[in-house]
């Protein structure tokens, strides 16, 4: 590639929020595993989505924000992941999908802990499950690769990213049979993933119909 397409590419890529988060969970990385374990588990109780931090009482926007920057375990393999985003925005726009991904993030977050809120009101979890650590980008990060996967061109960059969330996917849902949150959550993800797809699709499609050309049947004298 030559210097002249670099300088005209750069200036679109600096404006490409997935760039900056990709490289946001690449020094995310680099800090957890260098700062000390005492520090690494104060950052996880500070930024956990959890039920202590995210009551009014706590700070509910801090920890929304952060945990979506820091990841909670294999913290090397995200910012590969998150290059699923570059995707993401190639299809929705870099607004919708910010506005996509973090909406995916909260309402995600919120429902999970609302079943360990009920869980632990009816008996079924323990009252320390109010202060568990729940923090990483993993509900935007598989929203976006099922996004990809069904949308992304080429056709090649689809198979990665397929090959990508079926790798992590015994991982993404450990302990889904006995109804671990994280991972229905992981399923809420990758469904919301589905619908954009589909309403992605069925909006192409539409517009394909709508450019093509009226056939005018030909008269015969």
């Amino acid at each position: 590639m030559s210097a002249a397409r670099v300088r005209a590419l750069l200036p679109g890529l600096l404006r490409n929020p997935a760039l900056w988060y990709v490289l946001s969970l690449a020094v995310a990385g680099v800090v957890e595993h260098t700062i000390s374990t005492n520090r690494l588990q104060r950052l996880m109780d500070w930024c956990s989505t959890n039920l202590t931090n995210i009551r009014p009482a706590g700070h509910p926007v801090e920890a929304f924000v952060a945990s979506a920057f820091i990841p909670q375990e294999s913290a090397g393999v995200w910012p590969f992941f998150a290059l699923s985003l570059f995707s993401v925005v190639a299809v929705l726009g870099a607004r919708k999908a910010v506005l996509l991904l973090a909406g995916v993030h909260v309402g995600v977050s919120v429902v999970t802990e609302g079943l360990v809120w009920w869980r632990i009101h009816h008996g079924s979890l323990p009252a320390s499950e109010a202060h568990a650590w729940d923090t990483g980008p993993s509900y935007l990060v598989v929203a976006a690769l099922t996004i990809a996967i069904g949308c992304t061109r080429p056709l090649w960059l689809r198979l990665v990213w397929a090959l990508a969330l079926a790798g992590a996917a015994p991982s993404l849902l450990e302990g889904i049979g006995h109804g671990d949150y994280t991972a229905i959550g992981h399923v809420l993800s990758f469904s919301v993933g589905l619908v954009v797809v589909f309403y992605v699709r069925r909006t192409h499609s539409a517009s394909t119909a709508m450019a093509e050309p009226a056939t005018v049947p030909a008269t015969h004298h």
